[in-house]
């Protein structure tokens, strides 16, 4: 689930227990009906809202709120019109549910009201300016992209409210747009330059665009500026990791553990920052914590596993990510690490069907390409390990052991037959292997592929 979802399904069911505060003469049976509505927009079955609303109105039982409830269902199941009808009827409320606020700025705009889009729009944006990011997520993208042309309306007036380059951006946002709420979120930060989320957005944007060292300063940023929610201390963490900071990375996810112990993704993400220092004995500790807060969490099993591997404890990783396999026989990577504790541990018989598996369940993990070629390698099976190691490096170039086999099978090639002269082939591998500090490829290429510098050539006598 992605995180746009989980905010949208946790502000559906927070909303449901706001229900009832606002409402405290309503009957039994209706409050059996609203929990009932609210469980089924949890479980997405908008149509059965419909359905639900329908009959409570039917009953007697009429409130605004089913009418926003029902205009949210009758929005996402396609049927704007409808959706319109139910969201006239609470235009005149004063504190709306968060997700009318899109649909009433959509309705504006088709009835070109602009005024009313751009009141709304700043009305909620000041309101919670997170919970709109998360609200506008149910639109469209076609109509998200209808208020927006109101909003480059606005911007045409010399008095226009300068909230609407940081109200434009989050819209964007909602809609994946992220190059376009780069954009915007530039000139909000200008203007709002104490507003914390802003500089977490950024962050994400330029933690997307793999601008690790920048995305951390707006990860600072967010938190000197008072957003200090869980979410910016794991992405800064994160991004520290892609830095190979992963003292400060920890330093994070204690922070995080500070304020929750019970999240056990976080001690998972804590065990990888142990591991890549080397700590392997924390790193065990925070994975077993992680799958004591969660037996069902594969990912923190098939970690485990590779913890295991790094302290030679082959049958204790092949335990885990067998594990894993039973908890989700498609995690990724596993079939692939399988494989290799079993050559580690000498059993290396069905390896080669294990990397088989996880080429089949991503068609593009790299090392498992590499891993099944150095097999087929050994076995003296050089056409698919020429196949392999070929796709290895059409997906991860950077693999300076794979250059090198593949230069080792041109050089068996060449030998068969010289009508194909391969020596270029083979020296342009060795030379990138050898770029790449492999151990073996300097001294191979200095053998086959010697070159003689322009002035150094010796004259006859």
């Amino acid at each position: 689930m992605n995180k746009i979802s989980f905010y949208f399904l946790f502000s559906l069911l927070f909303l449901s227990f706001n229900l009832f505060s606002q409402d405290k003469d309503i009957s039994l049976e209706e409050k059996h009906s609203l929990i009932n509505i609210e469980q089924e927009m949890l479980n997405k079955d908008y149509k059965k809202v419909i359905r639900l609303v329908d009959k409570a109105i039917s009953d007697g039982f009429e409130s605004v709120k089913l009418y926003e409830k029902r205009a949210v269902a009758y929005y996402l199941t396609r049927n704007t019109k409808k959706a319109f009808l139910d969201i006239e009827e609470v235009i005149w409320r004063e504190e709306k549910d968060d997700f009318s606020y899109p649909i009433l700025s959509l309705y504006y705009a088709e009835n070109k009201e602009e005024h009313n889009v751009i009141e709304t729009l700043i009305g909620f944006y000041h309101r919670d300016s997170k919970n709109f990011l998360n609200a506008f997520s149910i639109l469209n993208n076609k109509d998200a992209q209808k208020v927006i042309v109101v909003i480059d309306s606005a911007f045409n007036k010399e008095d226009y409210p300068k909230e609407l380059h940081a109200i434009k951006s989050l819209i964007n946002y909602s809609q994946k747009n992220y190059t376009d709420s780069y954009a915007d979120l530039l000139k909000a930060i200008d203007i709002e330059l104490g507003n914390g989320f802003l500089y977490y957005l950024f962050g994400e944007i330029k933690l997307r665009r793999q601008e690790y060292i920048s995305s951390l300063a707006s990860y600072n940023s967010a938190i000197e500026y008072g957003y200090r929610e869980i979410e910016v201390y794991k992405k800064r963490a994160l991004a520290k990791g892609f830095i190979d900071d992963f003292k400060g990375a920890i330093e994070d996810y204690n922070t995080i553990i500070e304020q929750d112990k019970r999240d056990f993704e976080i001690y998972y993400l804590r065990g990888i920052a142990k591991n890549y220092l080397k700590d392997y004995n924390g790193a065990i500790d925070d994975l077993n914590q992680s799958i004591k807060l969660n037996d069902s969490f594969p990912s923190a099993y098939n970690y485990r596993g590779i913890v295991y591997i790094n302290t030679g404890d082959y049958g204790s990783a092949l335990i885990d990510f067998y594990k894993t396999l039973t908890l989700d026989p498609k995690h990724p990577f596993t079939h692939n690490n399988i494989g290799i504790a079993q050559i580690k541990s000498g059993q290396s018989g069905s390896s080669e069907s294990f990397f088989t598996k996880a080429i089949e369940v991503d068609p593009k993990h790299a090392d498992a390409y590499y891993n099944r070629a150095k097999i087929l390698f050994k076995r003296g099976d050089m056409k698919k390990a020429k196949s392999d190691l070929l796709r290895t490096l059409e997906l991860n170039f950077e693999n300076p052991d794979a250059h090198y086999h593949l230069a080792l099978i041109y050089i068996q090639e060449n030998a068969k037959s010289r009508r194909r002269n391969l020596d270029k082939m083979i020296c342009q591998e060795l030379e990138t292997a050898s770029n790449m500090n492999h151990p073996k490829a300097q001294e191979l290429l200095n053998i086959l592929c010697q070159k003689i510098e322009p002035g150094n050539e010796e004259e006859e006598e």
